[in-house]
């Protein structure tokens, strides 16, 4: 049995602005519902997805390819220590997205988190098609 959730998305756009859609609240929330993050190690995270609220502290934060952080439900803890980690990689024009949510305590939380984060991922790639194509520079 496996304890994690683990997805994968190919979007069409520069790394460093897909990772500021995952390392900043501004870029949370274009795909969340709303976020609240710090993004240092220690940070606190805060994201409404729907009804629902998690919370939890960065963990570690490697710009401009990884940030992981702890997560647990406000109103219904998991009752586990499990953690979320986003890692952009440049793949020539486009970026290849895992999503991770390890940690997680039983089969149906298992699943629920797994089409939790299917249904989330799909926000985030339709967000990425907003971003600019390619970064724009301040010199010549």
């Amino acid at each position: 049995m496996t304890d994690r959730v683990e997805l994968q998305a190919e979007v069409d756009a520069p790394r460093d602005l897909v990772y500021g859609l995952l390392a900043t609240a501004e870029g949370l929330a274009t795909w969340l519902d709303e976020a609240d993050l710090e993004p240092r190690v220690g940070g606190l995270l805060r994201v409404r997805l729907r009804d629902a609220v998690a919370v939890g502290k960065v963990l570690s934060v490697g710009p401009p390819q990884h940030i992981s952080f702890s997560w647990d439900w406000e109103a219904q803890p998991l009752g586990a220590l499990t953690v979320v980690a986003f890692d952009a990689i440049d793949h020539g024009a486009r970026t290849h997205v895992t999503f991770r949510h390890v940690g997680l305590p039983n089969p149906a939380q298992l699943e629920l988190h797994d089409a939790m984060w299917r249904f989330w991922r799909e926000r985030f790639v339709a967000a990425c098609a907003r971003l600019p194509r390619t970064m724009e520079t301040t010199h010549p």
